[in-house]
C-alpha cells in the first residue's frame, strides 16, 4: 500500500513544508541509491541510477513500487540538464501514479528543508553515496568511466616499459578517464553551481590531460594486443572497440566474402590457414569452438560459415609492397592484386563498397580508388574525406551501373577515369 496521508497531486512542485524533515538515510536497490527523508507530507524518496546505460527514466506506478513502496512521492535525477534549474528531475506521486512531472531542485528542497544532494553521473560511486548526510563536504573523486578500463590498465601494467601495446592501452584508459572527469568537471560548472536547493556532493578529482601519442605507436601497440590470444587482449580489443581506438586497429570491418564469385576471392581463399583464436577473431563472434583461419599476409582471422561462406576481417590499410595493378568489383566484396601478383581484400573501416547509383557506398569505393593509386598502403576512407576525382565518382555512380558482378579494371583503365 502506498502512504497517501498528506499527499497531493504534483507534491514536489505545489507543496512547501512549515517545518523540518528528518533525513532517513540513504539505501540501495539493484540499479539505484535512494536518499529518504520523512517530510510533514509523509517519506519522500530521491533516486539516482547507478551503474550501466543511464538513459532518461519517466517514473511510473511500477518503479514508485519498486523503489519507494511506503513514500508519497519520488524524484528521480534525470542525466540531462533545464538551465537555469539544474539537472532535471522528474518526479511521482503515490496520490497520482500515472502522471509524472518534471519538478526541479529548488522546489524539491522546499518540500525537504534542506538541499538535495546530486551526484554527477560520472562520479556516481554507490559507497560514497551511501555515506552521504545532509551538511556533508564535497567530496573530491575520480570520475568513473563507463566501461571499466580496468583491463586496460592490467595490460599496460604486465608488460615492459617500452611497450607499445602498454602505451596504445593507456592511450584509451587515460582518454576514456579524461573525458569523464572533464565533461562531469564542466556540466557541474555550467548547469548545477548557479542552481538553487543543491548540495553538490561531489566534484571531480582532474587527472592530467592526456598527452598525444604517436600513430605509429598506436597502430603497432594495437596489432600487438589484438594477435594474442589470451582473454585479457580479448577484453582489450571490446573496450577499444568502445572507447574509440579501432582507427588504429589493423581491422574492425567484418565482411563476408564468397570464395566462388571471382577468381580473385578463390585465389584468397585458398592461402587461408588455421590458426589459434586471436583477440581480433572477436568481431567474428565469440563462438569458442570456432575453426579460426587466418589470412598469412594480412594476419587478418576468417571463420567457414556453414553455407560455404567466409567472414573475416577487413583490414584498414594493405600491408603491399608494390603498387595496384588491377581493382575487381565482386558478389559483396572488392579485390585488390598488386603488381607482384598478391592479391588482397580491400581495405575497409565502414559500411560496403557499392556501385551503379548516387550514395555514400559508391563515393566510399570512388575514394578508395583515389588513394590507392597514390598509395596502397593508404588507410582505407570510409564514407568521409576529401572528394575523389569526378572522373571516378561518376565510374562508381552511374558509369558502371548495369554491369554485373565479377569485373576488373586495370591500373591504366582507373588512372584514365580518374585522369578523364
Amino acid at each position: 500500500m502506498f502512504k497517501r496521508s498528506g499527499s497531493a497531486t504534483r507534491l514536489l512542485w505545489n507543496a512547501v513544508a512549515t517545518r523540518p524533515s528528518q533525513f532517513l538515510g540513504a539505501q540501495r536497490r539493484q540499479g539505484w541509491v535512494l536518499y529518504r527523508w520523512e517530510t510533514e507530507f509523509g517519506i519522500v524518496v530521491l533516486a539516482h541510477a547507478v551503474g550501466g546505460e543511464m538513459g532518461m527514466t519517466f517514473p511510473g506506478l511500477a518503479l514508485l513500487h519498486e523503489l519507494a513502496h511506503d513514500a508519497v512521492a519520488l524524484a528521480v535525477v534525470e542525466p540531462d540538464y533545464s538551465p537555469p534549474d539544474g539537472p532535471s528531475l522528474e518526479a511521482i506521486d503515490a496520490a497520482g501514479p500515472d502522471k509524472h512531472y518534471g519538478t526541479t531542485w529548488h522546489r524539491l528542497e522546499r518540500v525537504l528543508g534542506m538541499p538535495a544532494p546530486y551526484w554527477h553521473t560520472n562520479l556516481r560511486d554507490p559507497e560514497l553515496m551511501m555515506a552521504w548526510k545532509p551538511g556533508a563536504p564535497t567530496l573530491h573523486v575520480p570520475a568513473v568511466a563507463t566501461p571499466n578500463p580496468a583491463p586496460l590498465l592490467r595490460l599496460a601494467a604486465d608488460e615492459r616499459d617500452d611497450s607499445h601495446a602498454a602505451a596504445a592501452a593507456l592511450e584509451v584508459a587515460r582518454r576514456a578517464l579524461w573525458i569523464c572527469a572533464d565533461s562531469a568537471h564542466k556540466e557541474i560548472t555550467n548547469y548545477v553551481d548557479a542552481s538553487d536547493g543543491i548540495a553538490v556532493a561531489a566534484r571531480p578529482v582532474m587527472p592530467h590531460p592526456p598527452q598525444p601519442v604517436a600513430e605509429e605507436v598506436l597502430r603497432d601497440g594495437w596489432r600487438s594486443i589484438l594477435h594474442r590470444t589470451d582473454f585479457l587482449a580479448v577484453e582489450c580489443a571490446r573496450l577499444g572497440h568502445v572507447l574509440g581506438a579501432t582507427r588504429y586497429f589493423p581491422g574492425s570491418c567484418k565482411v563476408t566474402v564468397d570464395p566462388s564469385s571471382c577468381a580473385q576471392a578463390e585465389q584468397w581463399a585458398s592461402r587461408l590457414q588455421p590458426s589459434p583464436r586471436t583477440a581480433l577473431a572477436t568481431y567474428l563472434g565469440d563462438e569458442r569452438e570456432q575453426d579460426i583461419l587466418i589470412d598469412p599476409v594480412t594476419d587478418m582471422p576468417a571463420v567457414r560459415t556453414t553455407d560455404g561462406m567466409i567472414e573475416t576481417v577487413a583490414p584498414q590499410r594493405l600491408s603491399a609492397h608494390s603498387p595496384l595493378a588491377a581493382l575487381t568489383i565482386g558478389r559483396g566484396s572488392v579485390w585488390v592484386t598488386t603488381q607482384d601478383g598478391t592479391v588482397f581484400l580491400a581495405p575497409q573501416v565502414g559500411g560496403g563498397y557499392t556501385y551503379g547509383y548516387s550514395g555514400g557506398g559508391p563515393m566510399a569505393l570512388a575514394r578508395l580508388i583515389d588513394l590507392l593509386l597514390d598509395d596502397i598502403t593508404h588507410r582505407a576512407p570510409g564514407y568521409d574525406g576529401p572528394w575523389p576525382s569526378a572522373g571516378l565518382r561518376h565510374a562508381t555512380g552511374e558509369g558502371w551501373k548495369g554491369r554485373t558482378p565479377p569485373f576488373t579494371l586495370t591500373r591504366a583503365e582507373l588512372e584514365a577515369l580518374r585522369d578523364g
